[in-house]
């Protein structure tokens, strides 16, 4: 079985990949950032000629979190860069390469299954789950303000980390009616984890062990980023609850106001294929509260970001660039 996992960062997609990698029938390995890009899906004979570059020759994400290239040469998956050009330079078709990009990690481990987790994997869910019959694909979803303040205290720029909640969340969130797609919370992982895994065990066909939510003080690349409250490979715990609520009163009335005012674009609803507007309407889908914002207060700077950040794009080259999927409400 083939899986991926995505959604915004800072949602616990980390914690939760390593404990399904603890079940012997799974192998989830290091991010790839592979199943991000679109042009894989959309033209594979093109795409694998750029599976292994980088900057500007490197596959561009689809998600609106800037990054080129795929970080597929790691110890775990066994593979040198020149094997991998030529493995997909040999595979006529992306389920063939990854058949054999997987087939090595998967037989060492004695492994059935692979699971691949990019928070950026979600702008993707609906073409991953088009080209792989067999495919499935986990949506991590936590309290969009507690998301953004994670995000904004691991040093991104407030707008960015607006953005990446809303539109990675409101990209996965459109495969929602398919029954190969499964959504994981972060406050049920860590409030109710043995029933919330067993869920996700009966998602994969897999059968549930209590072990899997025991530590085993696993070495991988990167197991605490600067701001989160968490080590990923310790013992799980509530503290990342309520994030939020913990900031200083000026910054929680500066995130309130960026969430109310920063909203998808025309382009980006096309873009990525999406139905909702904002933050709001997110709240109203999957039940969590929304602040509104105080009159009076303006994010006096926020035009000129956005500004910014859609130049930057466009020098690199990327479609959210001429298409920025951000917009200003109009009540701003």
């Amino acid at each position: 079985m083939t899986v991926i996992m995505g959604g915004s960062g800072s949602t616990g997609s980390s914690l939760v990949k390593n404990i399904l990698n603890r079940h012997k029938d799974i192998f989830a390995g290091e991010e790839t950032s592979f199943f991000a890009k679109k042009l894989i899906y959309n033209d594979w004979e093109k795409a694998k000629k750029r599976v292994t570059k980088r900057k500007l020759k490197g596959l561009k994400n689809l998600g609106y979190h800037i990054y080129n290239g795929t970080d597929m040469v790691h110890a775990e998956y066994g593979h040198t860069k020149d094997e991998i050009k030529r493995m997909a330079k040999e595979a006529r078709t992306l389920n063939e390469f990854c058949d054999r990009f997987y087939r090595k990690a998967l037989d060492q481990n004695e492994a059935k299954i692979w699971i691949e987790k990019t928070p950026a994997n979600s702008a993707c869910f609906s073409q991953f789950l088009e080209h792989f019959e067999s495919g499935k694909v986990i949506h991590m979803l936590r309290n969009p303000y507690d998301t953004i303040a994670s995000l904004w205290s691991r040093g991104y720029d407030l707008h960015y980390a607006v953005g990446i909640y809303l539109l990675n969340t409101a990209s996965g969130i459109s495969s929602r009616n398919k029954d190969r797609y499964h959504e994981i919370r972060y406050e049920d992982v860590v409030s109710e984890p043995e029933s919330t895994i067993n869920d996700v065990c009966m998602f994969l066909e897999v059968e549930y062990a209590v072990d899997m939510l025991t530590t085993k003080q696993e070495k991988i690349e990167v197991s605490q980023l600067p701001g989160w409250n968490y080590d990923e490979t310790s013992n799980i715990g509530t503290k990342a609850l309520g994030r939020f609520g913990r900031l200083p009163k000026e910054k929680r009335n500066q995130l309130i106001e960026a969430v109310s005012l920063i909203e998808v674009s025309k382009s980006g609803k096309e873009l990525y294929n999406i139905m909702y507007s904002n933050i709001r309407e997110l709240c109203q889908v999957l039940g969590y509260e929304y602040h509104e914002a105080d009159d009076g207060i303006k994010y006096l700077n926020l035009k000129k970001v956005l500004k910014k950040d859609r130049l930057q794009r466009i020098k690199r080259t990327y479609a959210t660039g001429i298409h920025y999927p951000l917009v200003i409400s109009d009540k701003a």
